[in-house]
């Protein structure tokens, strides 16, 4: 008995036993099947392994009954080759009549040539007449296109100055509305001041005045002391109201500042002995002083005085209303 085996690695079981099958040319009744191993998917492509099939058949007949069969298979496949062979023989015969027909489209390819050559001859002549066609009207056409650019010149030109104009009438126009809402805008302020202090009992009349960046509205009140308050408290309040109305209207950033009699002035000649006798004893000691809050405009002005004296340097620290001054010394 003559056995016939394969061992066959694939994806699968079954494609393994596919091509096991095909390649001994049996079918699967005829055959013997052995899965030796499955094979595993993996995960990711990882571990994975193919699977191994083991297929054998077995055959009926001996050696020599399979020599001899083979042998017969031989015999038939050359049969048919040479029977495959004979047709062939008239096929060279019909080929001459082909290399006859070849021929005579060569011999009509060879006579072509000369035709295009005589035509060739004339397309010179006939290029040379349409440039002279074309030149007549080129300086027509240059004529017709000076006016509408002296045209277009003056309309810009007048376009230019009516916008000019136009410009300078709106910024006249927008420096009055600005000076006018400035003007309402402060007159707000005064009728604001004067309620408030009729309010708290002070009748006064309110002024203003400007000086730079700076809007002075001056109190005049026969009770100055009520408005001023303990160390400077009332007004300084009412000066940062008034502040705050101002800026709702007011699109430039100026300073307000609340003055009742001389009030100011006496409080500067107060603010500046405060700083200098501070930078005395800063000098001396060489060590920090820290002075009483003050509100903004006044630590302002003593950081002023200050900054002119050597080895002192000045800054705020907390928050307002209880923000103050810190004054150090500098080698």
């Amino acid at each position: 008995m003559l056995e016939n085996s394969t061992t066959i690695r694939a994806e699968s079981v079954e494609k393994a036993v596919k091509i096991g099958l095909t390649k001994l040319g049996i079918t699967e009744a005829e055959a013997k099947i052995n899965v030796i191993s499955e094979g595993k998917k993996g995960i990711f492509g990882f571990g994975k392994q193919d699977a191994i099939v083991e297929i054998s058949t077995e055959s009926d007949l001996s050696m020599a009954e399979l020599t001899s069969q083979l042998e017969k298979e031989v015999k038939a496949a050359e049969s048919a080759k040479d029977g495959h062979k004979t047709p062939s023989k008239p096929q060279a015969v019909k080929a001459e009549p082909k290399v006859e027909s070849k021929a005579k489209p060569k011999a009509e390819t060879q006579a072509r040539p000369s035709t295009p050559k005589a035509v060739e001859v004339t397309k010179p002549g006939i290029d040379k007449v349409k440039p002279e066609v074309k030149v007549a009207p080129k300086p027509v056409a240059k004529k017709a296109k000076v006016e509408p650019k002296v045209e277009a010149t003056v309309k810009e030109a007048v376009d230019v100055q009516s916008v000019e104009s136009a410009d300078t009438v709106d910024s006249e126009k927008s420096q009055k509305n600005r000076a006018e809402t400035n003007k309402e805008a402060r007159l707000t302020v005064v009728h604001y001041l004067e309620d408030v202090l009729k309010t708290y009992g002070a009748d006064a009349s309110v002024t203003y005045e400007e000086k730079g960046n700076q809007v002075i509205f001056n109190i005049e009140t026969n009770k100055s002391g009520l408005v001023i308050g303990k160390h400077g408290k009332i007004i300084n309040a009412l000066q940062t109201l008034a502040q705050i109305l101002l800026h709702r209207y007011e699109r430039r950033r100026v300073s307000v500042i609340l003055n009742v009699g001389d009030y100011r002035d006496r409080r500067s000649n107060v603010l500046e002995q405060i700083a200098q006798r501070t930078a005395d004893q800063v000098l001396r000691s060489k060590q920090a002083v820290i002075l009483d809050p003050l509100p903004a405009y006044e630590r302002k002005q003593i950081h002023a005085y200050l900054s002119r004296i050597d080895h002192i340097k000045t800054h705020s620290e907390g928050k307002d209303p209880n923000r103050y001054l810190v004054v150090d010394y500098v080698n």
